[in-house]
């Protein structure tokens, strides 16, 4: 019996493991949105067998990360056209995850979140933009743990995971050219910009202001999806777009 529950806990790594190194591959467009996820090759390359990439796959299709198409599975594409969509999505759930947030943070949560900011803070002078943006991530899946409401939860990651790669789409060849590099003016004064209203974020959190949390939930969507607009459509355009997305705050 002994034996029977080490195998098994041993299986559920490798089901992590796997899971969790696909779920990466796809957010670091390592795997291309749309092209076909081939179990053969990925269970030779991570040195496992067939049973935990198939689970992988399941888990990965209910994150909507890969989709099924009769007997294959495709990473799921990036359509452009959905941006106004997704960021409706967006900005709603972070606005209702950022009010439980200030009513249900526990001390615990707190620091969780205060040290992925401080961990994002000492990211945000790298010039690996993929890192900057899982630190990001890391912070604000974080305040969502907060909310401790696992249907608005599941909603909000699901949106800020699409905008995640989204955004990994729209930065890559910029930062390609720029690997190693020092982030540039535009880019440092984003950063400073994103860590001041982490800064409020966190402090509405933690005084349980949920008017507040809320605000801050807006500026901070507003922020990053006009910098995601400037880069897709330029500065006009963007303008014009955000005025068609924009929803009011209260």
């Amino acid at each position: 019996m002994e034996k029977r529950g080490i195998v098994m806990e041993e299986r559920v790594r490798d089901g992590s493991r796997t899971y969790q190194r696909i779920r990466e591959a796809i957010l670091r467009l390592e795997l291309r949105p749309g092209s076909v996820i081939d179990e053969a090759t990925l269970c030779e390359a991570m040195e496992v067998s067939r049973t935990p990439v198939r689970e992988a796959i399941i888990q990965l299709i209910a994150d909507d990360l890969v989709v099924r198409e009769g007997r294959s599975v495709r990473v799921t594409p990036l359509d452009f056209d959905e941006i106004p969509r997704l960021g409706e999505a967006l900005l709603i759930s972070s606005r209702m995850i950022h009010r439980l947030a200030a009513a249900n943070c526990t001390l615990p949560q707190l620091k969780a979140i205060e040290a992925a900011m401080l961990a994002f803070e000492e990211g945000a002078e790298l010039g690996d933009g993929m890192a900057r943006s899982e630190l990001n991530l890391k912070l604000h899946f974080a305040i969502s743990d907060a909310a401790q409401n696992r249907y608005f939860q599941r909603f909000y990651e699901h949106a800020l995971i699409g905008n995640f790669r989204l955004a990994r789409a729209a930065f890559s060849q910029h930062e390609k050219a720029n690997v190693g590099k020092a982030p540039d003016a535009a880019t440092q004064a984003h950063l400073r910009e994103t860590c001041r209203q982490h800064r409020e974020m966190v402090e509405a959190i933690r005084t349980g202001d949920q008017d507040k949390s809320e605000q801050m939930a807006v500026a901070h969507e507003s922020l990053s999806r006009g910098r995601l607009q400037r880069l897709l459509f330029g500065d006009a355009t963007a303008a014009q777009f955000s005025l068609s997305t924009e929803l009011p705050a209260g």
